[in-house]
């Protein structure tokens, strides 16, 4: 019996001590750390009922994101692209749930800017929004929102 109490003992203080987004046993396994977050990903947006000038339905997005260690998005370096246009991404990401903090920036130029909402997992998905435009901004393509999902590519 005291064998029992010890081990189950041990393996609770393993658990409570489980900090990274990788479940050990069962326990933890929520968010995503920066390194899981950075890297080049490929989105795939879905029309929500879009007037013409709106990205087509199936159209791809593509994005590379530099986290730092709290979440914060570098913004001069994390870019994204999505047919003839382009522009950098600002934001954070919170690390804990995964969830960006608020929506994320995708800036065009100046005054046009779309949002990404939604939420990263550690297993290099992600799956969420795309507004266009970003509350008081211009659009990027035309006032249309989009479901999304996305794979983390390198």
């Amino acid at each position: 019996m005291r064998s029992i109490v010890l081990c189950l003992a041990l393996l609770a203080s393993v658990a409570a001590c489980e900090s990274t987004t990788d479940p050990f046993i069962g326990f933890g396994g929520t968010g995503a750390t920066a390194g899981q977050v950075s890297g080049n990903w490929t989105f795939t947006l879905h029309q929500t009922g879009c007037p013409s000038g709106s990205l087509p339905d199936g159209q791809t997005l593509t994005a590379h994101f530099d986290v730092l260690a709290d979440g914060t998005i570098t913004s001069s370096t994390s870019t994204w692209t999505a047919g003839t246009a382009s522009g950098s991404i600002s934001g954070s990401v919170n690390l804990n749930s995964g969830v960006t903090t608020p929506p994320l920036a995708l800036t065009a130029t100046t005054g046009s800017a779309m949002e990404l909402a939604g939420t990263f997992g550690s297993t290099g998905s992600f799956s969420g929004t795309l507004g266009d435009p970003r509350a008081g901004s211009f659009p990027v393509f035309s006032s249309c929102n989009y479901t999304t999902t996305a794979t983390k590519t390198s």
